[in-house]
């Protein structure tokens, strides 16, 4: 310690001050020469008054440059340390703000993707629901529920960073209509051909009034989108869950919003003996 202080503070002072002291002598010698050669260019009889405004201006820009030259040589080590230091602040401001970029570049990839609206229903991640709102830092969704599909009415605010790890289904690309389907397990020993029958004509009855409408939401998005896409048409599908255990999956047009109503009609008349 010296005099309170510690020996690299004052070794760092007195470097400042030699520092300092030597950007002002160099300051002063090429003041000197600007003065010194000034004279001689604007009493040279041999220049001409052109010849000695060029040489003033070609002397003045020299002398800055040799300046700011000399001061990069004088201020070297503090020059190397104050570029260290805001190498150090900006990675860590990336770092601290890794999950910020990702947001907004989220934003980005969901705007030029065009991936989804307000209004449309999607799935990102484990969260499905419909979007409601959208900003540069996250997308709001009013939760479905994944069993019912009816509105939970809760609010879920999703950070766009999760549009770079997770694949964003949207259910909406038919305008109001989905291909909705459900599961119907089938009791060891159960006609399963029977029930596959009585499933099919329900899910047909069921979507008769919103098929002509849904065909033309298909027609329109395979004209724009240059798709060949299946025919809406209800379907019965078999599935083993496990090897003595059946399951039929049932495949039913219908509008989006009415998707938990028509599966559950078609689930109590299945279920009703005297429904054919």
């Amino acid at each position: 310690m010296l005099n309170g202080f510690s020996l690299s503070e004052y070794l760092s002072d007195r470097t400042l001050m030699a520092d300092g002291l030597a950007s002002f002598g160099l300051l002063a010698v090429l003041i000197l020469v600007r003065y010194s050669l000034g004279k001689l260019i604007s009493h040279n009889p041999n220049f001409s008054l052109e010849q000695r405004r060029r040489w003033q201006v070609s002397l003045r820009n020299g002398l800055i440059v040799l300046f700011i030259l000399g001061l990069t040589v004088v201020w070297a080590s503090e020059l190397h340390a104050l570029l260290v230091s805001l190498a150090a602040f900006a990675v860590a401001l990336v770092v601290a703000g890794k999950e910020l970029i990702l947001c907004v570049s989220g934003a980005m990839l969901r705007s030029g993707g065009r991936l989804y609206e307000v209004g449309d229903r999607v799935e990102i991640g484990q969260h499905r629901g419909s979007v409601v709102d959208m900003n540069m830092f996250s997308t709001t969704l009013i939760e479905d529920d994944p069993e019912s599909h009816q509105r939970t009415g809760r609010a879920i605010a999703i950070p766009n960073s999760l549009l770079w790890n997770h694949a964003v289904v949207r259910d909406s690309l038919l305008g109001d209509f989905v291909m909705h389907q459900f599961t119907v397990p089938i009791a060891p020993g159960q006609d399963w051909q029977q029930a596959e029958q009585k499933l099919l004509k329900l899910a047909r009855d069921a979507c008769a009034n919103c098929r002509p409408a849904m065909l033309a939401s298909v027609q329109q998005m395979a004209e724009k989108h240059a798709l060949e896409t299946p025919q809406p048409e209800p379907l019965v599908t078999l599935q083993f869950k496990e090897a003595d255990k059946l399951a039929l999956i049932v495949h039913v047009p219908t509008e989006s919003k009415q998707r938990h109503a028509v599966e559950q009609r078609i689930l109590r008349a299945y279920l009703n003996p005297a429904s054919v």
